[in-house]
């Protein structure tokens, strides 16, 4: 286990990751002024969502972004050859998922294959509104913390844990040092079902501790 004295000297630096996750597994910390019928839109490459749809017709979607805001129509025309009346209703229930490859795949319940695109620009707009604020890519990692994001078990996309700091509690946190800081903030981990062809989610208690001085983090976990 690291001290604090430790914690608090060892150097920062600048990483990138992409999911460990497995597939079909996002996490979330979801705003609280969406509407009721949100969708998440998830990112497999960062493993997160990065914004919602709501479907206002079938081939046309409200687009919000990741802090619950809305941003844009986006006409997405469904592609297949017949619709049954009775799926239409499946399209509200329909989720984006946005491939590693950068194809975007929809999912819904209708018994045809539907699908949909989101237009690149969307995408583009959805990922920069993550930029927002103490933008993620201006935290550092200590080695240690860094070599956790690289287990499909503790890792938490980085922007998921800057939110954290940009919107949790923030506490000192003296066991690991002065200057030390440690935030909370409630999370969600959502599992795809494909029996449903919906996201199950699950409630966690995230923890980032950070070294304030030059924004490294030296420790993050989440809780049940």
């Amino acid at each position: 286990m690291i001290s604090g004295t430790a914690a608090k000297q060892e150097p920062g630096r600048y990483y990138t990751f992409e999911s460990r996750l497995p597939q079909g597994v996002f996490f979330e910390i979801r705003p609280s002024h969406l509407p009721g019928n949100a969708k998440p839109v998830t990112d497999e490459t960062s493993g997160m969502c990065i914004g919602y749809s709501v479907a206002q017709a079938p081939g046309l979607w409200q687009i919000y972004d990741v802090q619950g805001h809305f941003v844009r129509l986006e006409e997405a025309p469904l592609e297949t050859p017949l619709i049954d009346p009775t799926d239409i209703a499946l399209f509200g229930l329909g989720i984006f998922r946005i491939l590693r490859t950068g194809r975007v795949l929809f999912e819904s319940g209708a018994r045809a294959a539907v699908y949909a695109k989101l237009s690149q620009s969307t995408i583009s707009f959805l990922r920069s509104r993550l930029k927002l604020g103490l933008h993620a890519r201006n935290l550092k990692m200590t080695e240690a913390a860094a070599k956790h994001m690289y287990e499909p078990g503790r890792y938490v996309p980085l922007q998921i844990q800057e939110r954290a700091i940009r919107y949790g509690k923030r506490m000192a946190d003296p066991r690991k040092g002065d200057g030390m800081f440690r935030y909370e903030t409630r999370m969600f981990k959502l599992r795809f079902n494909k029996q449903t062809l919906q996201y199950e989610y699950k409630e966690y208690t995230l923890e980032v501790v950070v070294r304030e001085s030059d924004w490294t983090i030296s420790h993050f976990k989440y809780m049940d």
